[in-house]
C-alpha cells in the first residue's frame, strides 16, 4: 500500500505535466482588459482629434472679427465663422440649429496688465484699452463603451480662441 503522502505527490506531478488548456485561461482572462485599453485608446484618441478640430473653428471664429475691425462685437457673425469652420463649408441657421457643437462668442476690453474694464475707460497705466474677442466651442463626443467615470456615455470636449482686435 502506497502512503497517501506519496499518492498526493504523484497525483501533484502528473497535473503539473500536464498543460493543455493554460493558453486558453490566459488568453481568457487578458482578453477583457486589453478590450478597454484598445476601446479606451480609441474613445480618448478621439476626443483629443476632436478638441484639435474645435481649437482650429475657435481661433477661425475669432479671426473672423479682424476682417472688419469696425464691426469686432457682432458675435453672431463670429460664432457662425467658427460653426462654418469647423464643418467646412457655409451653414443656413437650420443647419447650425442641429450641429452636435456649440459656440459662443462674446467680446470685452482688457489692459496689457490683464485688467478687464469699460471700452470708453482708460487704462491704469493711461492707455486705451484693447479690444478682444473669445469664442469657445463645446462638443460632447461619444464613447464606445460605458466607462465607469462617465455615466452619461460622452466626454465633454471645449476650447476657446482669444484675438485682440485692435
Amino acid at each position: 500500500m502506497i502512503e497517501p503522502l506519496a499518492r498526493l505527490s504523484r497525483l501533484g506531478r502528473r497535473l503539473g505535466a500536464c498543460r493543455q488548456g493554460n493558453a486558453a485561461i490566459e488568453f481568457g482572462l487578458s482578453v477583457p482588459i486589453l478590450v478597454i485599453i484598445v476601446f479606451g485608446a480609441y474613445d480618448y484618441g478621439s476626443a483629443y482629434v476632436e478638441g484639435i478640430r474645435l481649437a482650429g473653428a475657435a481661433r477661425a471664429g475669432a479671426q473672423q472679427s479682424l476682417y472688419d475691425p469696425t464691426d469686432w462685437d457682432n458675435t453672431d457673425r463670429v460664432e457662425q465663422s467658427a460653426l462654418e469652420e469647423y464643418v467646412g463649408h457655409a451653414l443656413t441657421q437650420s443647419e447650425i440649429d442641429v450641429l452636435p457643437v456649440s459656440a459662443a462668442a462674446s467680446t470685452f476690453c482688457g489692459c496689457s496688465d490683464g485688467v478687464t474694464l469699460d471700452c470708453s475707460a482708460t487704462c491704469p497705466g493711461g492707455d486705451q484699452p484693447g479690444r478682444f474677442v473669445t469664442v469657445t466651442l463645446s462638443r460632447a463626443v461619444p464613447l464606445t463603451l460605458p466607462y465607469p467615470w462617465s455615466a452619461d456615455g460622452h466626454v465633454d470636449v471645449d476650447r476657446a480662441a482669444v484675438v485682440r482686435a485692435k
